[in-house]
């Protein structure tokens, strides 16, 4: 195998399609299925399937993209990280990002990477969390903004900052009896008809956390794990949601949901920047990974994101 059948291997995987691989790649179709042919015969497995979906990739298949996407990437950023910072960072930089965080940080992120990287290409994939450090263990990704990680073997983080969760509810509902904006305990909290996150679910843990630390147990009304059908939920009146302030910032501008701030415990989460200290970084990737920071610092400053900026201890020293 080489580099050029890795790359038409991973073509025809993610158009799904010879011909539209084909197309792309600026190759004939014959070729293409030649080259397939001949990387099955020497590796002995049958790398996809074809059927009524289009081209699927067989277990081995998947095995051999994942490696062939991380070959790929690394090659592209070989003559990068030669030069070292002699030269304007290039290449892609993919950027694995909670979709809370994506919604606030992935758009003005790519415009000022565009505005001051133009030769670097952003991928954002979006996942939870617990998803997005597995892709960054693997290598999936070379970057990652995460909520925590109970094993940071072979991983450096930058604590970048801290949002508070708050209750939340349409002003309809009458169970709490507190004044909107006004503090509620968790215990309090905890009695009422919750829609939270499934137990696997990070926010989850921490919430269940908190509040088995004060003896008062977590039993959800309903539990969904995304954020966007707990708010369709909520904003329905079937009960109460805990998020980030600034998940609901919108709907509380508009009118739609009364919060009421946590306490007793209070409950709050950090973000962190993360990325691995077991392969070289390129230049772009640590370019990306230091605009990530100041793009983050400069929503906290701007009342865009309602959170509070971690210590400038925390600050990451990846690119001038």
């Amino acid at each position: 195998m080489d580099l050029r059948q890795l790359r038409y291997f991973v073509a025809i995987v993610e158009h799904g399609s010879f011909s539209k691989a084909a197309n792309q790649l600026r190759v004939a179709q014959p070729a293409l299925s030649q080259h397939l042919r001949h990387m099955e015969e020497e590796l002995g497995v049958t790398l996809l399937h074809r059927g009524t979906r289009g081209v699927l990739p067989t277990e081995a298949g998947e095995r051999l993209l994942q490696r062939s996407k991380i070959i790929l990437t690394e090659f592209g950023e070989l003559r990068d990280t030669v030069r070292g910072e002699k030269s304007a960072p290039v290449g892609e930089v993919r950027f694995g990002i909670p979709g809370t965080v994506s919604e606030l940080l992935s758009v003005p992120l790519i415009e000022a990477a565009q505005a001051r990287y133009p030769t670097v290409r952003i991928r954002i994939a979006e996942a939870m969390s617990g998803y997005i450090l597995d892709w960054l263990k693997r290598g999936e990704v070379d970057l990652a903004m995460i909520y925590s990680t109970s094993d940071p073997t072979g991983l450096a983080t930058h604590h970048s900052l801290t949002e508070d969760l708050c209750l939340f509810a349409i002003p309809d509902l009458t169970a709490c009896q507190v004044e909107s904006g006004q503090p509620v305990t968790l215990t309090e909290a905890a009695n009422l008809d919750l829609i939270l996150p499934g137990p696997s679910h990070g926010l989850r843990n921490l919430i269940e956390e908190a509040a088995l630390s004060i003896n008062a147990p977590i039993w959800p009304a309903i539990e969904i794990d995304s954020y966007g059908q707990i708010k369709q939920l909520v904003q329905r009146g079937r009960g109460y949601g805990i998020l980030p302030r600034t998940a609901v910032a919108r709907e509380v501008k508009a009118g739609i949901f009364h919060i009421w701030p946590l306490v007793a415990p209070p409950l709050s989460r950090k973000v962190f920047l993360a990325y691995s200290t077991e392969r070289p970084l390129s230049a772009a990737v640590r370019a990306i990974g230091q605009l990530a920071w100041e793009t983050l610092a400069e929503l906290v400053q701007d009342g865009v994101w309602a959170a509070t900026l971690a210590d400038e201890s925390n600050r990451p020293t990846l690119y001038p």
